[in-house]
């Protein structure tokens, strides 16, 4: 029983069963009331009278009606949303501003908490890891529902439930803590501290040109003018992701309080000269814009955390390299807290000034060259906190030259897009005891150097796209049993897969993308019986049909897509099981 969580045998003590079952019939089977029932009831002590109490303090109705349900849910619900500490109380309240249904990324809701202030940092762990944890906590008292989760099981998107959110924005509201405008004006007060606007953006045009002396954090979901954000000089965040904007307005650089900035998937074609007077900044997220080039102000941002910058690349293929990085300023080494730097141009100044970064846990680097090599190892190999690796050479001829590199014990995802020399992987390979997620492209293998990939024993996810020039790739008996998630991408000689008994067990999803040489049909794939989903992509039309036909005779696999590129468009075939 939920309620009992970490007791030995989960079990109810016999004097509180009574109470336990009065308070389920009284949820109506509704499930999300008896989740949230047993989540309050963990945190009260085992004693009857406690019990009793808590029983006796909600409001129960007589009837049975639709809306006396959602009555009993909401008054349950409260009662979980009041019981809450204040730092999660606020987290969750923040995650009102976010339209119905909204995909809400881990990433960002958490360094949206971690501006906003209501995360604090607990002795070496850092107040993202701290925010992670309050986001697991919410989840697990069902006021937040994960809607992704990625191949090791870590929370990717989330979403407000419908009543829990209706609950939070009545609360957010009265309490001035954040309001959604959707359109109505009725919904707009002076005394917000935190405005997002979901819906009716023009209309909002002239109700936000009053003075709003309080604002503190603003979200753009719907199209309104820049001009907006001018006079709200006290902000602590500013959430322009997606919106229709072409220029930040220049003022924004007195926005001393400015902790949080994004302009994801925006038009932005240059940030202001004057960026670096933003001293108080942590995120700064320019991801799939137009900026090629940061302004060198960003080398006086001292208090960045997470520096997150991509030129916007056209995507010609579902499975694609990444596009082109941006080129940062050389002073970009004073930045000693910066703990993530995304889609960075090397040269020879970034490159030198990256062993001063002794905090960085994500680090992605585009355009690195064969003189770039030892100097980028040295430097990697300080970088004990990292978990995320991304290194993309700057040509496909380019050699990637890793042998010097120690790798980071804590590395869990590493993505190399370039020649390996000799066509081996690096010999440091068999040490990544903790690796989760690769990504290898470019790499140009030799059949016999893909026999420590087998080896990895926590891996969870392995794309190869270019990566391999033998003709048969062979996974033996009992290699990679933690794998979920396997894609095959441009490869070009390879004409035959085996997989052998115990190998692959957990597989649940496999890719195949145009390797043109690959006529028959994985040797073996029927005995991966978690295999979910199967997915072709241009594959030859010999593969296709005697698929078609081993169809008929295998059920076991879910789903079976196969994709064609057509006229530019994308078209879509389902193969489904035999009635």
């Amino acid at each position: 029983m939920k309620a009992f969580r970490g007791e030995e045998g989960n079990a109810c003590p016999q004097e509180l069963e009574c109470w336990a079952r009065r308070m389920v019939d009284k949820c109506e089977g509704l499930p999300l009331a008896i989740v949230s029932i047993a989540n309050l009831l963990s945190q009260k002590e085992r004693l009857e009278p406690v019990w009793k109490m808590f029983h006796d303090s909600l409001t129960w109705s007589t009837t049975t009606t639709d809306n006396t349900r959602l009555h009993t849910v909401s008054r349950i619900l409260s009662l979980s949303i009041r019981d809450l500490p204040h730092h999660l109380r606020n987290c969750l309240l923040h995650c009102s501003m976010f339209p119905e249904d909204y995909p809400i990324g881990r990433s960002r809701l958490i360094r949206l908490w971690v501006a906003e202030g209501f995360v604090k940092g607990r002795g070496q762990r850092t107040m993202e890891e701290v925010a992670e944890d309050y986001l697991n906590q919410l989840v697990g008292r069902c006021l937040l529902q994960v809607t992704h989760t990625n191949e090791s099981g870590r929370i990717q998107f989330c979403r407000v439930h419908d009543l829990v959110r209706e609950l939070i924005m009545a609360k957010s509201r009265d309490e001035h803590f954040a309001e959604a405008y959707d359109g109505r004006p009725e919904n707009m007060s002076q005394r917000v501290r935190r405005l997002s606007i979901t819906n009716g953006g023009k209309e909002a045009y002239h109700h936000l040109k009053r003075r709003m002396p309080l604002l503190r954090s603003f979200h753009w979901f719907s199209p309104v003018s820049a001009s907006l954000i001018s006079s709200c000089r006290l902000l602590r965040v500013l959430d322009l992701c997606s919106a229709p904007v072409e220029v930040l307005p220049d003022e924004v650089v007195c926005f001393f309080n400015l902790r949080y900035l994004s302009i994801r998937r925006t038009n932005v074609r240059r940030l202001p000269r004057s960026l670096g007077n933003l001293r108080n900044l942590e995120t700064l997220d320019a991801v799939h814009t137009h900026i090629e080039e940061l302004p060198s102000g960003v080398a006086k941002l001292e208090n960045l955390r997470h520096l997150m910058v991509k030129k916007f690349h056209r995507q010609t293929s579902r499975f694609t390299v990444l596009g082109g990085g941006v080129k940062v300023p050389g002073g970009i080494g004073k930045l000693k807290g910066l703990q993530t730097l995304k889609a960075a141009v090397a040269d020879d100044g970034m490159i030198r000034h990256l062993k001063k970064m002794t905090q960085m846990r994500s680090l992605d680097m585009r355009g690195v060259t064969t003189i770039h090599s030892v100097d980028l190892s040295i430097s990697i190999s300080k970088m004990e906190h990292l978990h995320r690796l991304i290194l993309m050479a700057n040509h496909k001829e380019d050699t990637l030259l890793l042998a010097d590199l120690t790798p980071p014990p804590r590395l869990r995802k590493l993505s190399l897009y370039g020649k390996l020399e000799k066509g081996m992987l690096p010999h440091w390979f068999d040490s990544l005891a903790n690796l989760t997620h690769l990504v290898l492209k470019m790499s140009r293998l030799k059949e016999d150097a893909v026999s420590a990939l087998m080896a990895l024993p926590n891996l969870v996810s392995l794309f190869l796209m270019q990566a391999f020039e033998g003709n048969a790739l062979r996974f033996p008996a009992g290699s990679l049993c933690k794998l979920k998630s396997l894609g095959l991408c441009d490869m070009a000689h390879l004409n035959c897969i085996e997989i052998e008994e115990t190998a692959l067990e957990s597989l649940q999803e496999l890719r195949l993308v145009r390797c043109s040489q690959l006529q028959t049909i994985p040797r073996g794939i029927q005995s991966l019986t978690g295999l979910q989903k199967l997915e072709l992509e241009d594959m030859p039309d010999e593969l296709v049909e005697k698929l078609r036909e081993w169809r008929q005779h295998y059920q076991s696999i879910p789903i079976i897509k196969i994709w064609y590129h057509i006229n530019g468009s994308w078209i879509v075939e389902r193969l489904s099981c035999p009635s």
